[in-house]
């Protein structure tokens, strides 16, 4: 029992001896993994942002009078140009109003037309026919009102457009003011959107624009900016963006939302696969590959993402090899190989 004792002590010994000798040194097979060279490529930094279609011409067709509706000239849907009548309200008071003003200034006509013979042969005073030319004048005034009176119970497209849905119907009573129906120009459409007041100094007039909406799937429609407000939205720190849209095919209606892309002039940037970037706290990294065939960590700055590749700003120079795949083990300093060069280490 006391040998057996003994030869225990002996071995914890050994054991302790070999703990205070320190860490052992890193060995076994290097880490397979994949990589890229980095180099200068064209980008175009895009703007995303949600927007809606408007039309530039777009009014509610309403009534001037309270009347009755005589006639409706149009069916929802149409095609109208403009000037044309879309709807006549009852006009026969206004018609009988017109027709005794126009009466009271032709018989005002004549007698200013007699009074001026009488003075040319000093007959009458001057004051008398100015008397008379006043009471023309105002019956004048009189006549022309009427026809206005007249012609707003006849109610005509302001411009050229799109009908939307009919509201009212021949007979029925309408007040001034009352919606009858919607005009749109469909074929100059705009889109408003709002940008972050951090992107106000890339943005100018004449960018280009991708839209997409959800009622076509897959299909782009091309725009260009045509107007940047003058004034910043306090509450939301962004500012609202005009674009003119291409709508010949007449797709586009009012109302509708659109994921709006602005495109900016394209620069060369070191681009990597954003598989590469790592992330740990605030602290964002990439492996790169050094001479000596050994991952090390490098701290970067990114810019913009897309379609699975990333910007890098700064931490990377043209013609480095940056690790994508094989990260999640890998630790700084680690020997590595890339995957289908028979597991030996890189070579840069």
């Amino acid at each position: 029992m006391r040998f057996l004792l003994i030869a225990l002590l002996i071995v914890l010994s050994a054991c302790s001896s070999d703990e205070s000798a320190g860490p052992k040194k890193e060995g076994g097979p290097p880490a397979v993994v994949t990589a890229v060279q980095v180099m200068p490529k064209p980008w175009s930094d895009v703007i995303d942002a949600v927007g809606t279609a408007k039309a530039r011409d777009s009014v509610v067709i309403a009534a001037k009078q309270s009347e009755r509706i005589a006639a409706v000239r149009f069916d929802s849907g149409q095609r109208v140009g403009k000037g044309q009548v879309l709807v006549e309200l009852d006009s026969g008071a206004a018609r009988a109003d017109l027709a005794e003003a126009q009466a009271t200034l032709k018989d005002l006509d004549a007698q200013v037309e007699r009074l001026k013979n009488l003075q040319s042969r000093q007959l009458i005073a001057q004051g008398q026919l100015d008397t008379a030319v006043a009471e023309r004048n105002a019956a004048k005034a009189r006549m022309q009102a009427a026809q206005e009176r007249l012609n707003d119970r006849i109610i005509r497209a302001p411009f050229a457009g799109v009908l939307g849905l009919r509201q009212v119907s021949p007979g029925q009573y309408v007040n001034a003011g009352a919606a009858m129906v919607n005009l749109d120009d469909l074929d100059h459409m705009w889109v408003d959107f709002p940008v972050p007041e951090s992107t106000l100094s890339k943005l100018k007039i004449g960018m280009s624009i991708i839209l997409a909406v959800d009622a076509f799937p897959g299909r782009e429609f091309n725009a260009r900016v045509t107007g940047i407000d003058s004034r910043v939205d306090i509450a939301t720190r962004a500012i609202m963006v005009r674009a003119d849209i291409d709508n010949s095919e007449g797709l586009i209606r009012p109302g509708m939302l659109m994921r709006v892309a602005l495109k900016q002039d394209a620069s060369e940037v070191l681009v990597i696969p954003e598989l590469a970037i790592q992330q740990i706290g605030s602290r964002t990294f990439v492996f790169t590959i050094d001479a000596e065939g050994k991952a090390i960590g490098r701290d970067v700055r990114v810019g913009g993402r897309r379609g699975g590749e990333v910007v890098v700003l700064e931490g990377l120079q043209p013609g480095d090899s940056v690790i994508v795949e094989g990260t999640s083990k890998l630790r700084d300093g680690q020997k590595i190989a890339l995957a289908g060069s028979g597991a030996k280490p890189a070579k840069p």
